[in-house]
């Protein structure tokens, strides 16, 4: 019940919806730099996904260059060299 003590002088000056707004203002500051974090862990995410997709788009087209000149399957490679 202290708080309501302390508050009482305080609403009495500036009012009631602006002790609102400032209890809003606090939360919407808060709310900000959690959004904030969100948003940073998101682009560490995805710029390591995108090194993946990278890694994994070079893999593929070296497959697709084994399997162009037939070096992917051991028979051919075999019939190849004779």
């Amino acid at each position: 019940m202290e708080i309501f003590e302390q508050l009482s002088p305080l609403m009495e000056t500036i009012g009631f919806p602006a002790l609102i707004f400032a209890v809003w203002y606090i939360y919407h500051q808060s709310q900000v730099e959690s959004f904030k974090q969100i948003i940073q862990n998101n682009f560490e995410i995805l710029k390591d996904l995108l090194e993946t997709n990278q890694y994994h788009a070079a893999l593929l087209s070296r497959i697709e260059n084994k399997i162009d000149n037939n070096l992917w399957c051991p028979i051919l490679k075999k019939e190849l060299v004779k």
